[in-house]
Order: structure tokens, then C-alpha cells, then sequence
């Protein structure tokens, strides 16, 4: 084996081991999990809010964010983006699909309808699909690592 084979064959060996670092260091505990979804819910429920109200809740909604980013960063040193290519988007984009329109009818009936109690029915189903969406994304991440 030539000295460039044998360092190749080292660096994707480093490679590997640094995956799998990360997709042992990436496991959420249920708390993450729950703050993406109550994000997602709250999102949802907004339409149901009186106008005032909702934008404070949409700035409520945006700190928390940054507060979500800041977890993620000291406790891996790296914030991994959602829409990161690979097979993660193929649970990103649905589940994005689902709460915009979970969004969308929450907006007719509060908006529309004046039907807010079916915008917070709405918000506990986007509550769900945050949760169980956040969970099989880290799987599919970590097994995208090879972890």
C-alpha cells in the first residue's frame, strides 16, 4: 500500500469515528424534543390568539428558538440544522407539510369561522407531529451517521 493509500484509508477512518461522535453526542433528551414541538404548537395555535396577544407570542416563538440553538450548541458544540441535506429532509418536508396545514385550517376556523377552540385542537395535533417528528429525524440522523 502507497503512503497516500494508507493515509486515505486514515482520514476516512477519522471521518467515520467523528460520525459516529457526533451521532452519539446528538441524542436529544425528551425535553428537546418537546420544546420543538410546543414551538410548532404554539405556531399553530396563534390565529386563536387576539392580535396583540399573538404577536407577543410570535416573539415568545422566536426566543425560544435561540434558546433551543444555544442548548443544542453547548451541549454539542454544533446547532444541526433541520433542512440539512440527506435522508433527514425525507422527514423535515413532510412534517413541515403537515403543520403548515395544520396552520392553515387553524387560521380558517379561528379567522374565518371564529371557531378558535378547533385552532387549540389543531395545536395539540401539531404538538404530536413536532414530537414524533423531532424523535424519528434524530433517528434517521443518527443512522445516517452510522451510529
Amino acid at each position: 500500500m502507497t503512503m497516500m493509500q494508507e493515509e486515505a484509508r486514515l482520514a476516512l477512518a477519522a471521518k467515520s469515528a467523528a460520525e459516529q461522535d457526533i451521532a452519539r453526542m446528538s441524542l436529544c433528551p425528551p425535553w428537546r424534543h418537546a420544546a420543538f414541538a410546543g414551538l410548532m404548537a404554539t405556531l399553530v395555535a396563534l390565529p386563536a390568539a387576539p392580535i396583540p396577544l399573538r404577536f407577543g407570542l410570535l416573539v415568545l416563538v422566536f426566543v425560544a428558538m435561540g434558546l433551543i440553538v444555544r442548548s443544542d450548541r453547548r451541549r454539542l458544540g454544533v446547532f444541526i440544522n433541520g433542512y440539512r441535506r440527506g435522508k433527514t429532509r425525507r422527514v423535515t418536508f413532510p412534517m413541515l407539510v403537515i403543520v403548515l396545514l395544520l396552520y392553515f385550517a387553524s387560521s380558517y376556523f379561528a379567522l374565518t369561522r371564529g371557531l378558535p377552540a378547533i385552532s387549540l385542537a389543531l395545536a395539540v395535533a401539531a404538538f404530536v407531529v413536532g414530537y414524533v417528528g423531532s424523535t424519528i429525524w434524530q433517528r434517521v440522523f443518527v443512522r445516517e451517521l452510522g451510529a
